[in-house]
């Protein structure tokens, strides 16, 4: 019950700074091959491309055939195995970075929804293929082409996904906006944003943005912007970047504000976290 490697290409940096795809392959697995029960630190999407097989993630077993994809995500437990009779074919990518999850969450690719159904293998073959030749290059222009051939792939998943949703279950405009605050907040969470700031993106009173944000998120966009910078800062914390330098870099000018923060949040004192982390 072995898994045949067709090809494998593995990013040999992993430069927390640059890596974002982690390695990529292809094999064909023997009758009931299976993997797991595990949990990942990263990001894993597969693609069946003949037989069948199944997955099962938070107490869900999904069965899979030829077409179908399923991802894998960080810190979750998955099992999966091929078919008796007709054991699956597949390929994958492994890929990590704090962009993907606002990412595929706007694709509506989550861990309660992580399977997409029936794209023809002629659709995505070549972002697959262009992944695994990129890295194989082992170079940083290599590694951006790699991460843009992901972006197309996942691009592609994000539009099968439109197509399969029933219009009842599309997001609401209110929705549509929450997503597009916290998105903003991902990706400028350094920069000295305000209630007001927020509310006037997406069009709302700043106490109505409020409401709905606690509805959807269960806190305050002010509370989701405190909670991105102080994971950023664990990242750059684990990384020895001094205790001031990693308050600043992620928008905070009082240190010792950020100290208490960073306390309550983790449990430990960002002195404390760097060390545990040496």
């Amino acid at each position: 019950m072995s898994e045949k490697l067709e090809y494998i290409a593995i990013h040999t940096s992993f430069d927390p700074q640059v890596d974002e795809i982690l390695f990529a392959g292809q094999s064909q697995t023997d009758p009931l091959h299976y993997m797991g029960p595990l949990i990942h630190s990263h990001y894993i999407v597969h693609y069946v491309i003949s037989g069948k097989g199944s997955a099962t993630m938070r107490g869900v077993t999904y069965q899979l055939s030829e077409g179908d994809s399923f991802f894998i995500f960080p810190d979750e437990s998955v099992r999966y195995q091929a078919d008796q009779d007709e054991p699956w074919r597949y390929c994958w990518v492994g890929f990590r970075g704090s962009r993907f999850k606002p990412m595929l969450q706007a694709c509506r690719i989550t861990a309660e929804q992580p399977i997409i159904r029936s794209i023809p293998f002629t659709e995505v073959s070549e972002y697959f293929e262009q992944i695994r030749q990129q890295l194989a290059v082992s170079s940083l222009p290599a590694a951006l082409q790699a991460s843009a051939h992901l972006q197309l792939l996942l691009a592609r998943y994000s539009e099968e996904r439109e197509q399969q949703l029933p219009m009842r279950s599309r997001k609401s405009p209110a929705q549509l906006a929450i997503d597009e605050v916290v998105a903003y907040i991902d990706f400028n969470y350094p920069l000295p944003l305000t209630i007001t700031e927020l509310a006037e993106r997406a069009g709302y009173h700043r106490s109505h943005l409020s409401k709905l944000f606690r509805q959807i998120h269960g806190m305050s966009p002010l509370a989701y912007l405190i909670k991105v910078r102080l994971e950023q800062a664990q990242l750059l914390l684990a990384q020895q970047i001094p205790v001031h330098q990693a308050a600043q870099a992620v928008g905070f000018h009082d240190a010792l504000y950020f100290s208490k923060l960073f306390k309550r949040q983790v449990g430990m004192t960002p002195s404390q976290y760097q060390a545990a982390h040496r």
